[in-house]
């Protein structure tokens, strides 16, 4: 039995390794005990949600945090989407409601900060960068800039009546 505990340094990585979760493992769980994100979600209307987020916001725990945060350098889109993201971990909205409250919680956010007296925030790291931390490649961000609406779809746009005008 002395000699399986004294085995050598590889073979003690290798039964490690014997640790690792079943494959597929993950991609199941116990249908009795869902998590929060597997189950139908608490908010589906954005203003209810919004609601939601200034109230758990202003207690005066996680304003704390988010006062410190931001004067210990965190940017606004960072506290935006800790914030989105533990709501969803708690089952509080779905992936898409989620995208939709990015905006009015960064202005929510900074205008705590400002009621706060925080006005030297961060709002982004990077103007190149979107929310997710994707960089775009330089080349893109110049074809972007130089591209003008041809002539042909200009005129079909404006042909085009809004799908709000009365018939």
């Amino acid at each position: 039995m002395r000699d399986l505990l004294d085995t050598e340094p590889e073979l003690q990585k290798h039964f490690a390794k014997m640790d690792a979760p079943i494959p597929g493992e993950g991609m199941v769980s116990d249908p009795d005990d869902p998590y929060p994100w597997e189950q139908p979600p608490e908010f589906t209307v954005l203003e209810e949600a919004v609601d939601y987020l200034f109230v758990s916001l202003t207690e005066e725990e996680a304003l704390a945090g988010l006062v410190d945060s931001a004067l210990n350098g965190a940017t606004i889109m960072e506290l935006s989407k800790l914030a989105l993201f533990k709501g969803f971990t708690e089952g509080k909205w779905n992936p898409d409601l989620m995208l939709m409250l990015v905006e009015p919680t960064s202005y929510m956010i900074m205008g705590l900060l400002e009621r706060s007296g925080v006005d030297d925030y961060i709002i982004m790291e990077d103007e190149d960068e979107d929310l997710f931390g994707a960089e775009v490649p330089e080349e893109m961000m110049e074809g972007l800039k130089e591209k003008e609406v041809p002539e042909e779809v200009q005129e079909k746009i404006s042909e085009t009546p809004s799908l709000m005008a009365r018939q």
